[in-house]
């Protein structure tokens, strides 16, 4: 086997070409794929650069024409129509009439007939106090107006038959009269140890229980009558001085979200409060209103009204950084050229919707309904027409 295999060898020598040859060892040792795949990886990895570079090339050519191509805004012409100019102030729903129901005297609870949230009428008995004390004055004192009343009696006859004085008389009408005051007083104060409603309404609070004993003038009940509501706001001072009697309020509350209730100014304090700084501004409600006692309401007092305003969409209107805790210049962004034009306006009344443009821009601009966030000053633009704002009156803080 050995001399066949080394006559094999040699055949191949003399098969190669002229020139170095590879050893002997070489030739026997068993070939392997691996070398013969060597020369295929760099180019392999080269064409694997060259695909990542044309992707990146593309990316960056897809933002480039990204950001040169320009953003689509829509559009829209400023519009005339009402501006209402409201001075804004948070209120509370209270009770015109209401009571609280106190006692004169000491004494102990005896039984209460109400608890809170109970509708009670004028004259309803409501608690009721000891009067065991009361009682037996009330007695005493009857007992000595008729004594007073038997000895009056007994001197008129005698005075008739001219047996005693009309001194002694005189003084016997007089001792009758005093017993007669002592059981009025005596049954006025009994009457006190029953509490009775003042007024017709609802119990707003009762802070005592049967059993309590109560000092003078302590409160048991608070009534507050449904008949007649009003909102109570607090408004700034630097707003008081537009605030008129008899100006249309638009009232809103949380729990009414769709509703707008209208009510008008009564009263005005004048006196404001020094640690607020604010003043008391109240509005009567209709009597069918249905907001209740203790609500908190959003409240916009009228003091001016426009019919024929200049108004822009509430969107178009952009504002510089706040200055001092209040809001930078108002301005626009109006379309002149392909590009978008910052332009500083005066505004007046403010919606949700529409926005009075005092001055600075006139009917004939076209601007931009709803600027995107981050629209450079001078950037290109391409527009389209905006649908038409609701037509709503905006109403200023």
């Amino acid at each position: 086997m050995d001399d066949q295999r080394e006559q094999a060898v040699a055949r191949a020598r003399e098969a190669l070409p002229a020139g170095p040859r590879p050893p002997a060892a070489a030739a026997t040792a068993p070939q392997s794929a691996a070398p013969s795949a060597l020369p295929g990886r760099p180019r392999r990895r080269t064409r694997l650069y060259l695909l990542l570079a044309l992707l990146a090339v593309a990316a960056a050519g897809a933002a480039w024409w990204a950001a040169g191509k320009p953003a689509e805004v829509a559009v829209i012409k400023p519009w005339r129509g009402p501006a209402i100019e409201a001075v804004y102030a948070t209120g509370l729903v209270e009770a015109t009439d209401t009571a609280r129901v106190g006692t004169t005297v000491a004494a102990r609870i005896v039984s209460l007939a109400v608890d809170e949230g109970a509708r009670v009428h004028a004259g309803e008995v409501l608690a009721q106090l000891d009067d065991a004390q009361a009682r037996q004055r009330l007695s005493d004192a009857q007992a000595r107006l008729s004594l007073a009343e038997q000895e009056l009696a007994r001197d008129a006859s005698l005075a008739s038959r001219g047996v005693t004085s009309i001194q002694q008389l005189q003084r016997s009408v007089q001792a009758r009269d005093t017993a007669e005051a002592a059981v009025n007083l005596a049954a006025r104060q009994l009457d006190e140890y029953r509490i009775t409603a003042p007024l017709d309404g609802i119990v707003m609070k009762r802070p005592v229980e049967p059993g309590e004993t109560l000092a003078t003038n302590a409160t048991l009940f608070e009534i507050a009558s449904l008949a007649h509501l009003r909102v109570a706001a607090d408004v700034d001072e630097r707003d008081i001085p537009r605030v008129r009697m008899g100006a249309k309020v638009a009232i809103r509350a949380d729990a009414f979200p769709d509703t707008a209730f209208a009510a008008t100014v009564t009263a005005i304090r004048a006196q404001g409060e020094t640690t607020t700084r604010t003043f008391r501004v109240e509005a009567a409600l209709p009597a069918d209103t249905k907001l209740m006692i203790g609500m908190t309401v959003d409240v916009n007092v009228e003091v001016a009204e426009r019919d024929n305003a200049l108004l822009v969409p509430a969107a178009a209107v952009r504002h510089d950084p706040p200055r001092g805790g209040q809001p930078g210049p108002a301005y626009v962004l109006r379309l002149q050229d392909g590009r978008a034009v910052r332009t500083p306006v005066e505004t007046g009344a403010t919606g949700q919707v529409a926005v009075e443009i005092r001055g600075g821009l006139d009917g004939t601009a076209t601007i931009l309904a709803a600027p995107p966030d981050g629209l450079a000053d001078g950037a290109r633009v391409r527009a389209r027409k905006a649908a038409p704002a609701a037509p709503q009156a905006p109403q200023a803080p």
